[in-house]
């Protein structure tokens, strides 16, 4: 075997591991506001390793949703614009949108979205890199820096901070009911700190 092929084996091999310790973080981070067999829809699914463990672990009815098809794991799937969700009205219990905001050029249109395909007293799970304090700004944006040239993932949107958001969520026609710090993603102290959002349409 070539050096450039045993490089390529095992930077593939490196992300492959990444990518699932990184469902699993997601997991982790969610899974007490998931409840057993509801219908889940992961906007920006990308491997859709995460789907798969809901689907496995908590018997949830998955859809995985995203811009690119880079699907790893056997869960249903749609490709969409980035812009209108492509499933009917209402007809969610709860949709995630994990590290999906900051990427997206028009985030209120998804969150909008988000809010029609969601059902009335359904949840909307929101997961954001910080950006609260200069350290932890730096942490995201340079981690932003290293994806762009690792997967050529490109950031369209914003990042904001904890109050911006909780603003920006009301604008949407949301209200948050819990706000919570996840400290550095899959624990590793030069990835970004991350905060989770569980918001609920407001009534």
């Amino acid at each position: 075997m070539g050096l450039g092929r045993l490089i390529a084996e095992r930077a593939q091999q490196q992300s492959e591991r990444i990518e699932k310790e990184r469902a699993e973080f997601n997991f982790r981070s969610i899974e007490s506001w998931v409840p057993t067999n509801s219908r889940v829809l992961d906007v920006g699914a990308w491997t859709c390793y995460l789907g798969q463990l809901l689907r496995d672990r908590k018997r949830c009815e998955m859809l995985g949703v995203d811009v690119i098809d880079a699907r790893k794991a056997d869960i249903p799937f749609r490709q969409f614009d980035g812009k209108t969700l492509p499933v009917q009205t209402g007809s969610f219990d709860v949709i995630l949108l994990l590290y999906v905001l900051h990427h997206a050029a028009d985030d209120i249109s998804l969150l909008h979205e988000s809010s029609r395909a969601l059902r009335d007293q359904g949840r909307l799970i929101v997961a954001e890199d910080s950006v609260d304090g200069l350290w932890n700004t730096i942490l995201t944006l340079g981690f932003h820096v290293w994806l762009r040239l690792i997967t050529k993932m490109t950031r369209d949107g914003v990042f904001r901070k904890t109050d911006q958001w909780h603003s920006h969520f009301r604008k949407a026609g949301f209200c948050v009911r819990e706000t919570i710090p996840l400290g550095h993603h899959v624990g590793g102290r030069l990835w970004p700190k991350n905060v989770l959002f569980v918001l609920e349409k407001e009534t």
